[in-house]
């Protein structure tokens, strides 16, 4: 009991903080999502939201009669000894709050995001609304997600969500929510090892680099990513199954100019190819490997990273022995 009170108590903490900390355009989605969501045994405590706290618990309280009567209507009708009734109640009761539990979770893992978040600052001055059908598909997925992995993934979801609606496909959400546990370590060595290309805010390119030989020859192997552990994500979706596609990276190269268009992005942090000797560099540098869909792009940046030491040692002398220095840059 003082563990859900103090979890109700950080989430109406959290609540008011994003309210007072967030850009005019985010806060409706914010709002909205969290009206939804939020559990109705918090009084959000903000002056206009009491009214729609006060239309959830009317709601809740209808529902919780309508349940009440149909259970009367069964046990009269069906010859069931009433302490099977009662214990079938009870198990039910269970589980809706158990979910409801999980939900007000990952809106706290949201509300969190959202304070921390350093995207509020680049919010267009006017966005889409969140559509009520990805809430919608959003809730019934998100209510049975009781790991703390994927409650802090789906709380990412939510936050991004609200911040610029479009970015995460309802197909992506199920997606997500459908991998298991082996799936989910893979995937989530799958985004520590790779690398993206950007320019603004899209994701033209995200990969792993195949250092020597191909990936389907099993050249990943030492880094987590068998051939039969791709076949995997393969088959969720996550990645394509071309194991040797190649993409140009031209674009990462540092000019004379010491500028570089489109930076790579390597472990939360961002890179440029400066050429050791310029005479020997290719002007069309491919990169092959194995890359993301759609829904892995989608994804790339809300798994959190687990540092790969090796194979970042190992990406550095792939591109040395191409006469490029892989540094970060701003």
């Amino acid at each position: 009991m003082d563990n859900n009170v103090t979890s109700l108590s950080k989430l109406t903490d959290s609540i008011e903080s994003v309210v007072t900390g967030i850009p005019a355009p985010v806060r409706k989605n914010f709002f909205k999502a969290f009206g939804q969501l939020c559990t109705a045994a918090v009084d959000i405590p903000v002056a206009w939201l009491e009214s729609k706290s006060a239309e959830i618990r009317a709601t809740t309280n209808a529902r919780l009669q309508i349940i009440e009567k149909e259970g009367e209507t069964i046990s009269n009708q069906l010859v069931i000894p009433p302490e099977y009734i009662t214990r079938a109640s009870s198990k039910f009761a269970s589980k809706v709050i158990k979910e409801q539990i999980n939900l007000d979770a990952i809106t706290l893992n949201a509300a969190k995001e959202l304070t921390e978040s350093e995207k509020l600052s680049e919010t267009e001055s006017t966005i889409q609304d969140i559509s009520e059908d990805w809430l919608n598909e959003f809730e019934n997925l998100a209510r049975l997600k009781s790991s703390e992995e994927m409650k802090f993934v789906f709380g990412k979801i939510l936050s991004g969500e609200i911040m610029q609606p479009g970015s995460f496909s309802i197909k992506t959400v199920k997606l997500i929510a459908q991998l298991d546990n082996e799936a989910a370590k893979l995937f989530q060595i799958f985004c520590s090892n790779s690398i993206s290309l950007r320019i603004g805010n899209k994701i033209c390119d995200a990969r792993v680099v195949s250092l020597t030989g191909t990936a389907g020859s099993n050249s990943l192997l030492k880094f987590g990513l068998s051939y039969d552990n791709l076949n995997i994500l393969q088959e969720y979706g996550l990645i394509t199954s071309d194991y040797n596609c190649r993409m140009p990276y031209a674009i990462s190269i540092i000019n004379e100019q010491n500028q570089v268009i489109a930076p790579i992005r390597f472990q939360g942090l961002y890179y440029g190819l400066l050429p050791i000797d310029r005479t020997k560099i290719s002007e069309d540098l491919f990169l092959n490997g194995v890359s993301l869909t759609k829904a892995g792009k989608e994804l790339i940046d809300i798994i959190p990273i687990n540092p790969s030491p090796t194979y970042e040692t190992e990406l550095k002398d792939y591109f040395e022995k191409k006469h490029l220095k892989f540094i970060q840059v701003k």
